[in-house]
């Protein structure tokens, strides 16, 4: 066991908050300036921090910031750059948290840090908050509290997405769920006079609306709420509208339906959920699992054709709220009900089975890009979403996007180095220390479309070392040092963890880990690990490579790991056994393209297949399958699998699913991803998160999608 590597983040109640506002401008050179006599101080060490914003109410905000330096601290704000109002954070360490709750809804704020050292105040940079992407819906008041209602609101998974409350069911029910929740609430009736004697009422309080509606339950759709409150004698017909993993309350009667765990609050009162809890397949990596297949084993019910999908939710976030497409930005995540996605340094989690935004963060520092060089900059489980900001690991609550811990890099890469590859396992998280400023961040300009053949776009960002943490505890289990670790190759699949390792201590001394093809192929070597005591298990020298190696990716099954490299015009496929190293089968084949990312697709591993369009390899032994298959693609983004289909750009531009059983096509018109990877099937949904915002082909819908199968799907359908 090693040193416990993590910080935790000590939590103070929302209600204690000290804003002053003293019209000062925080940009001029202190704050209560102390003048000293004497022998002049040592030069302060530059402020450096790393902030988020977290939205709670329409007119409040948590903002949370890391600093190099301890000390009395404060925060900055106001509508202009000039700022004017200050509020100090009651630590004097180096973690800081305080709460503004007088911003007007919609306008954007400029704010800055600020610490004491030494008699003066050191400064941070100045950022910007854009009001518009605060997503919280307004609070409302209950006219009369409900006994049981706060106790079952203690036992909700999550706080947000939609309940419903069922006709006969006291409708002061619905009034204090949606008061203590962020939860849009409908009550369901089937009498037409009880839904517009409810309407006027709530209307007439300034309640009806986006927090609290009344609804025809013949107008609700299946399967979407979070929250169901039902009566006993109504339990049957109202437990469709329940989501996968959502959660019923029964007021009155003694009997416990069957199919459902329940815990009984009050004696009238039950709060339960489905006992065998739905097995959905889980996209918590950039390519759904750190084996890197681009599949998540979800099968989407069998479908292979959009006719067969139907528009489930509709909703945020826009296109707004990301880049543009085109620089090949991390995938979304789904895991445990939620759909995590990023945009110009935010993130957002959205439900997954009714599309209702849970939270989002503002993350000055989270940007990176060019994903196809590099390793994605998060990943999820669960119960937390792990994202990489700048020298740490952030931990955040994956229901409430609250922090709740960070993990630190091993103690000799704390001064010199970020956070680079994440992962995490059923007990571990795996991660890299990478040299500061390797990653890529630079969005503008055609060059930032990274779909270039030069070593501009596409050097490799390698890390120094790669460590094993408790998940839980952040100690460290294990630590590989090596001279480069290929970020884009590693990969994790049963107990063995895989990557391209360079062995030239030369590169110890380089300014950056970003690195060109000829610092790395010619001393590269592919290294398997074992994933919990970190022991070397075997290495096998890469051939060399003859060709400018535009991409490098490591896939995985439990057989074989794959390198895959691309160049002179051809993808390149290299097999090693799991056990031992040894080749397996190699096998090239050409391009589609040499633009628009058909050279540097990331290949699919799915069926006993290895498929990236226009071919399909058998995986057991790399013999070519299919050529000229995978329909006709147009556009950039790399494909992706669904079980009985492969989705990616088809032939008119759109996405498009081609069945694997039919060689036909189907597009969903005017449904854009990004340039890389945008859409994923998981949670037995599809999921596309706006990702075609600002494209030049422009026609797009630019919103997010969730697709659900129209065929029969378990029991939830």
């Amino acid at each position: 066991m090693g040193t416990p590597y993590i910080d935790r983040i000590a939590r103070r109640s929302l209600d204690v908050v000290f804003i002053v506002s003293i019209g000062v401008v925080l940009g001029a050179p202190s704050i209560n300036a102390e003048t000293t006599v004497g022998t002049a101080p040592a030069k302060p060490t530059p402020l450096d921090v790393s902030p988020s914003v977290r939205f709670l109410t329409p007119t409040s905000a948590e903002f949370c910031w890391q600093a190099n330096i301890a000390g009395p601290a404060a925060l900055a704000y106001g509508p202009t750059r000039k700022l004017g109002s200050v509020v100090q954070s009651e630590s004097v360490g180096t973690y800081h948290r305080v709460v503004i709750d007088n911003l007007q809804f919609g306008q954007d704020y400029w704010y800055r840090f600020g610490v004491r050292q030494q008699g003066k105040r050191l400064f941070s940079e100045i950022y910007q908050l854009e009001g518009h992407m605060n997503y919280t819906p307004s609070p409302i008041q209950a006219s009369e509290s409900v006994d049981g209602c706060q106790s079952v609101l203690a036992h909700l998974r999550q706080l947000g997405g939609y309940a419903v409350v069922v006709e006969g069911v006291d409708p002061s029910w619905a009034e204090s769920v949606a008061a203590g929740t962020s939860m849009t609430v409908v009550l369901s009736t089937r009498n037409p006079n009880t839904q517009e004697t409810l309407r006027r009422r709530w209307y007439a309080e300034g309640k009806y609306g986006t927090r609290l509606t009344v609804q025809q339950a013949s107008d609700l759709p299946s399967t979407f709420a979070n929250l169901v409150i039902v009566r006993e004698e109504d339990f049957d017909a109202a437990i469709a509208r329940l989501a996968p993993l959502g959660q019923v309350v029964k007021l009155g009667g003694v009997a416990q339906p069957d199919g459902f765990t329940w815990q009984r609050l009050r004696p009238d009162v039950m709060i339960g959920r489905r006992a065998e809890q739905p097995d959905l397949a889980a996209w918590g990596h950039q390519y759904g699992s750190a084996a890197n297949a681009s599949y998540s084993g979800e099968r989407l019910g069998g479908v292979d054709n959009t006719a067969d999908l139907e528009v489930k939710w509709i909703g945020k976030p826009g296109a707004d709220f990301g880049i543009d497409r085109n620089p090949r930005m991390p995938a979304p995540l789904a895991v445990g009900g939620r759909l995590f996605h990023q945009g110009m340094n935010r993130m957002i989690a959205v439900d997954a089975f009714n599309g209702a935004v849970l939270w989002s963060l503002e993350i000055p520092d989270l940007r990176r890009v060019n994903i196809p060089r590099d390793s994605a900059n998060w990943c999820a489980d669960e119960s937390n979403v792990y994202a990489a900001v700048k020298d740490r690991l952030w931990v955040i609550d994956a229901a409430t996007g609250e922090m709740n811990r960070t993990m630190l890099l091993p103690s000799e890469h704390q001064d010199d180095c970020e956070w680079g590859y994440v992962a995490v396992t059923e007990n571990l998280v795996v991660g890299t220390a990478v040299k500061q400023g390797s990653a890529y961040s630079t969005f503008w300009d055609k060059a930032a479309w990274y779909d270039g053949k030069d070593d501009a776009a596409t050097a490799k960002v390698c890390g120094n070392s790669i460590a094993a943490y408790d998940k839980d505890y952040g100690s460290i289990q294990w630590e590989h040092h090596a001279d480069a670790i290929v970020h884009s190759t590693i990969t994790i699949q049963g107990d063995h963890v895989y990557f391209v390792q360079v062995d030239d201590p030369s590169l110890q001394d380089s300014e950056t880990g970003k690195l060109v093809n000829s610092k790395i192929w010619h001393a590269a070597s592919v290294v398997c690990l074992d994933l919990h005591s970190g022991k070397q298990l075997w290495k096998s020298k890469v051939p060399p490579q003859n060709h400018e190696a535009i991409i490098s990716f490591g896939i995985a099954d439990d057989q074989q790991f794959v390198l895959q490299t691309s160049g002179k015009r051809q993808f390149h496929f290299l097999s090693l056994d799991a056990n031992g190293g040894r080749t397996r089968w190699d096998q090239s084949v050409d391009w589609p393209e040499d633009h628009h990312g058909a050279h540097v697709q990331h290949a699919v591993l799915m069926n006993g297949k290895l498929m990236v369009q226009p071919h399909i390899l058998d995986a057991s032994d790399g013999s070519i399958f299919k050529s000229g298959t995978l329909g006709k693609r147009r556009g950039c983004a790399t494909p992706i699998g669904a079980g009985n289909s492969v989705i990616y750009r088809g032939g008119t531009g759109p996405l498009t699913l081609w069945s694997l059983e039919n060689d036909s096509t189907s597009e969903f018109a005017r449904l854009r991803p990004s340039c890389w990877l945008s859409t994923i099937p998981a949670q037995g949904m599809l999921f596309s998160p706006e990702g075609g915002g600002g494209c030049s082909c422009g026609g797009w819908m630019e919103t997010s999608i969730g697709f659900a199968p129209v065929v029969e799907h378990g029991d939830f359908k």
